[in-house]
């Protein structure tokens, strides 16, 4: 029997948790695992991308290149964690549904975090960031909380109510549904 490699997409808002659990995936998964995280591909599209409309382009183009880069990652004999960013203002969602879509049909297991809005404001004011991208603004925060809970649609992902428990428990439950 072969052994298939596993992907693992996490979404949600700014500071729910996603660079944390991935690294924590990435440290019990069995085998050789690769990160891919959409705000560090948008970064490398374009290091001067500003914000507003144009952070937004780099964004959609960094996840529209996930699908591709997974699968040359599976070849490679990689699990494959995908730390994906909230949804912007510009698309409204649809690359979101579109990339969850793909990635369920390459055998993935999609992951929505979900916490009250509360929660996530709490987390974000301790957030250093595995990669020290550090807090957010509450304003910011608050905008991308709320592009996922406009524009995420419950039925494309298997949702985890991050609310009352953290990071380790989060990693725990996902390993469990895999």
């Amino acid at each position: 029997m072969v052994k298939r490699n596993k992907i693992i997409a996490i979404h949600g808002p700014a500071g729910i948790g996603k660079t944390a659990i991935a690294g924590k995936l990435c440290r019990k998964l069995p085998g050789k695992n690769a990160r891919i995280s959409v705000d560090y591909l948008r970064d490398m599209l374009c290091m001067q991308y500003g914000g507003g409309k144009m952070s937004d382009r780099y964004i959609a183009l960094a996840k529209k290149i996930i699908p591709e880069l997974t699968l040359k990652l599976l070849k490679e004999g990689y699990n494959v964690i995908i730390e994906i960013a909230p949804p912007t203002l510009e698309d409204a969602g649809k690359i979101d549904k579109w990339l969850a879509r793909k990635l369920k049909d390459m055998g993935g297991k999609v992951f929505l975090l979900h916490a009250p809005l509360a929660s996530v404001l709490k987390r974000n004011k301790k957030r250093k960031g595995e990669f020290g991208q550090g807090n957010l603004s509450k304003d910011l925060t608050k905008r991308l909380y709320d592009y996922c809970e406009r524009f995420l649609d419950l039925n494309d992902y298997i949702v985890i109510d991050t609310g009352k428990f953290g990071a380790d428990k989060t990693t725990s439950v996902i390993l469990k549904k895999i």
